[in-house]
């Protein structure tokens, strides 16, 4: 005989899944319980999006159409295949990437003579038809383009934090015709990620900019985004960069002046994907699984009828009821209906799919007018009376749980980065799983005397937003420059 459904019965705690501080095996398990990820496609580095999964990675996709068409960036799209000499225009470039350029072949012996090969980054398939653009009188060019890129990584892969194919991956490409416009638009380019990490994905942002030995050879700079994750490694989630004249001047892509004179264009490119959602899982997870913010969640209010025999009809009517009335004003709502599980079991799984709120209608509702409504990010219930239903979930949808996730990260990352003034100290918390925030003057060789100080540890780039009055770490000259030490992807 079945059990009769209680509410004080002890919710289901997924026993499959491993505890978070074995971040990667966590992480593995939550991509397969909550149907992000099938990772058992038998090429490395690729897997296949599961439709709950797609469905996040659609709407934060959504979110980005939305802010850089607001912005006036138009989308466009090029093909996978690259002409190998479009590609070698940028010698410099193409010599250090070649190890991880994936060349084309054709199965067919008629095969052209052309040498392809597979889209690894976006400018070598975008700078030479700019060329052509420019030529017409386009400029500024304005435009971004959501893709795969392929690159062959002979490391360690992890699904979404490092692949082979970069799946849904925007590159935004723009070609000024001053200086001054295209630092404008580094400007935009910047606020725009910093609303995709704080409005949508409820995520403090922290903001490097990389010494100019580590950027685009001939770049005037660039701005990197990290996040640092639950083992306390540094992940490099998106980059901004100013370009200069420097691809200008390989793809020889110029205009004539009213003098007639020959100008190359100052150029902007700004790109990231997936590992948005990697921070997203790593950050607001926890042992149940997922905790969506509520701009991604494929389904941000979860009802569950709690069905008596005595009261059948009337639960299975206020549950389409309180759906229908949800969805007319914006909330992505959905009734788990399923009769051949338990509520029980039905919490098990939400949770882990990480659904913001939960909703449930049961007999004590129907005769006392109320509803139990679940928070995710907070694990406690609530009685929520007919009348203030819409508001209250409203509210927490679009202000009191973003909030508090993002206060939740911010706070996580406060526990994970503590300054040092003696690089012993630094590397000993860097081994507790920490991050060391360093006076760093910036300097090459103050730069490869860290990387020589242990494997896997690096200065990430200076922090734009922060400074401190001190000594370099390493030389001991004067510099008010911090700098982010950790281990990293």
């Amino acid at each position: 005989m079945k059990k009769k459904f209680s509410k004080e019965d002890k919710e289901i705690k997924p026993e499959q899944l491993p505890s978070k501080s074995n971040f990667i095996e966590w992480y593995n398990a939550v991509l397969r319980l909550a149907e992000i990820a099938d990772k058992r496609y038998p090429v490395k580095g690729t897997f296949v999006w599961l439709p709950y999964g797609l469905k996040i990675m659609k709407n934060l996709v959504r979110e980005w159409d939305m802010m850089f068409q607001e912005n006036g960036i138009e989308e466009v799209y090029f093909p996978t295949f690259v002409p190998i000499e479009f590609a070698q225009k940028n010698k410099e470039w193409f010599e250090g990437f070649t190890e991880n350029i994936y060349s084309v072949a054709s199965l067919s012996s008629e095969a052209e003579k052309e040498r392809l090969i597979l889209r690894p980054t976006g400018e070598p398939a975008m700078y030479p038809i700019f060329s052509f653009w420019i030529k017409d009188g386009k400029l500024p060019i304005r435009i971004y383009q959501t893709v795969s890129s392929f690159r062959y990584e002979g490391k360690t892969t992890h699904t979404m934090i490092r692949d082979r194919e970069i799946t849904y991956w925007y590159e935004i490409h723009t070609a000024h015709k001053t200086r001054e416009e295209a630092e404008e638009e580094m400007k935009k380019h910047i606020e725009m990620n910093e609303y995709i990490w704080k409005k949508v994905l409820c995520i403090p942002t922290i903001k490097v900019e990389k010494p100019p030995y580590e950027i685009f050879p001939g770049a005037l700079s660039a701005i990197e985004f990290y996040t640092i994750m639950p083992n306390g490694m540094l992940l490099e989630n998106g980059s901004v960069n100013n370009l200069g004249q420097a691809y200008a001047k390989k793809f020889d892509l110029y205009y004539v002046d009213e003098k007639g004179n020959k100008k190359y264009v100052w150029q902007v490119c700004t790109g990231n994907g997936a590992r948005y959602i990697v921070a997203a899982i790593a950050l607001h997870g926890d042992e149940r699984g997922l905790v969506l913010p509520p701009k991604i969640a494929p389904i941000q209010v979860v009802i569950i009828p709690i069905v008596e025999k005595a009261h059948e009809k009337e639960i299975k009517e206020e549950s389409e009821r309180v759906k229908n009335l949800l969805i007319s004003n914006g909330i992505r709502a959905y009734i788990d209906d399923r009769e051949n599980i338990t509520p029980g079991e039905k919490f098990y799984v939400w949770d882990i799919k990480g659904v913001p709120l939960r909703i449930e209608i049961g007999k004590e509702e129907i005769l006392e007018n109320y509803y139990t409504i679940f928070r995710r990010d907070t694990k406690k219930r609530d009685k929520v009376t007919k009348d203030q239903l819409l508001k209250f979930v409203i509210s927490k949808i679009n202000k009191e749980i973003p909030e508090n996730l993002y206060k939740k990260v911010l706070d996580f990352y406060n526990t994970k980065i503590k300054y040092f003034s003696k690089i012993d100290e630094a590397l000993e918390w860097i081994n507790k799983g920490g991050i060391a925030k360093v006076n760093w003057c910036g300097d090459k060789k103050c730069y490869e005397k860290i990387l020589s100080l242990q494997s896997g540890v690096e200065p990430v780039g200076t922090l734009v937003e922060e400074e401190k009055e001190g000594n370099c770490i390493i030389c001991g000259a004067k510099t008010n420059k911090l700098a982010l030490i950790g281990k990293t992807y």
